[in-house]
């Protein structure tokens, strides 16, 4: 059944003021708007609907015929310049965008709903450009959909002009300087000091993160900041006063092999923080093998399995190359006893396992060495952790 004129004229309300039809062109560009604003696979248009919008939009002196309509149609499906699949029913037309499905601008919406780093009236302005990605029918449905926590957002652009100048640094082959804080029981900044006593940052970076809602840069320095370390990573929401220096960045081959090895070592550190990495079994039971997928990804491998299929008690053991940080045993400590790190197996089950190539040309003692450093530093973690509350 045909839209009625009440319709043709809600829908003619939710198009641009600024639109205008004027001429053949003009008119064209319309149908091409009314397309992508109004129809989607729920909500399609024939092509007498699209004539009584804008009739009802543009007034007596734009009717077109229902086969000009057609042409027109015909004209933005062929010529491919907007990137729009167009479907034709029985019940009428309907487009969608090639590169931006409702549900991609679903997940932009959550990202841009979620970021710590956008101010409310950024976080608003990047919506309402995503949701005109969208027929407006499918607009109101998203932003039901989305729910964020009420997190609160930075005042300001810092953390944005912090990463623009770094990448404007790391293009020009320049360092960047910069100061380093830290928040007391007040909130606000205070510049951390290195072991020289100054608290300006002369450093290159070398690689830009971003991991849990968190950017980092790292830097080196030949002439450590801070505890003898060359190589840091430093939050980015923490880094004031960021700007590209005028010293050319250290050209040297501990920075080469750093800019070489960034996306290896961020993959083997633990929330953004390196150490040794140790080559550890895990035992595991199944109902907790998702806290294991949700950190490491669905490439695990099980084997020597305790227990009957199917039950939820049952473990499996797998294979993992961690550094050995307070991050993964602070993450080891809240899955208890559904994740405890194993004793290597024997030399026939190491052979024999899923993880046979992983260890190929390791010697058993060495996951043995492994094990036991591990275990004992998680022990270590854990004294620490109690120390407190002891009698």
């Amino acid at each position: 059944m045909a839209i009625s004129a009440t319709r043709a004229e809600e829908l003619a309300d939710l198009l641009p003021d600024e639109l205008s039809c004027n001429d053949a062109r003009e008119r064209l560009l319309c149908v091409a708007h009314i397309l992508t604003a109004l129809t989607d696979a729920d909500h399609a248009l024939s092509n007498a609907e699209i004539r009584s919008v804008l009739r009802a939009r543009f007034g007596e002196s734009c009717s077109p015929s229902e086969n000009t309509i057609a042409a027109d149609i015909a004209a933005i499906r062929d010529s491919g310049a907007l990137g729009l699949d167009l479907h034709v029913t029985p019940s009428g037309v309907w487009v969608e965008r090639r590169e931006l499905t409702p549900a991609k601008v679903r997940l932009l919406l959550n990202a841009v709903q979620s970021s710590r780093f956008l101010t409310v009236a950024q976080s608003a302005e990047l919506q309402e450009d995503l949701f005109g990605l969208v027929s407006r029918h499918q607009e109101d449905a998203l932003a039901g959909q989305v729910h964020v926590d009420q997190r609160v957002r930075k005042a300001s652009q810092q953390v944005f002009d912090t990463l623009d100048a770094v990448s404007r640094a790391m293009t020009l082959k320049r360092k960047i300087e910069f100061e380093y804080t830290f928040s007391g029981f007040s909130g606000k900044p205070v510049a951390l000091a290195g072991d020289n006593g100054d608290t300006l940052r002369v450093e290159t970076p070398t690689a830009l993160y971003y991991s849990d809602g968190n950017y980092y840069v790292e830097t080196y320095s030949a002439d450590p900041w801070r505890h003898g370390i060359n190589l840091l990573r430093s939050r980015a929401d923490r880094m004031t006063g960021v700007r590209v220096s005028e010293q050319e960045a250290d050209t040297s081959r501990a920075v080469y092999d750093a800019q070489r090895s960034a996306a290896r070592r961020m993959r083997e550190g633990f929330e953004m923080i390196d150490g040794t990495v140790r080559r550890i079994f895990l035992r595991v039971r199944s109902n907790m093998t998702n806290v294991l997928y949700d950190r490491f990804g669905f490439g695990l491998r099980f084997g020597q399995f305790d227990g009957p299929v199917g039950d939820p008690t049952t473990t499996g053991l797998t294979f993992l190359l961690v550094p050995q940080t307070f991050t993964f045993f602070r993450w080891l400590s809240s899955a208890g006893d559904g994740i405890v790190i194993a004793e290597p197996p024997s030399e026939l089950g190491l052979a024999t396992g899923p993880w046979a190539k992983a260890v190929a040309g390791v010697d058993r003692s060495e996951l043995v060495d492994d094990w036991r450093a591990m275990v004992d530093a998680y022990i270590a973690f854990l004294d620490r952790a109690r120390a407190p509350y002891e009698e």
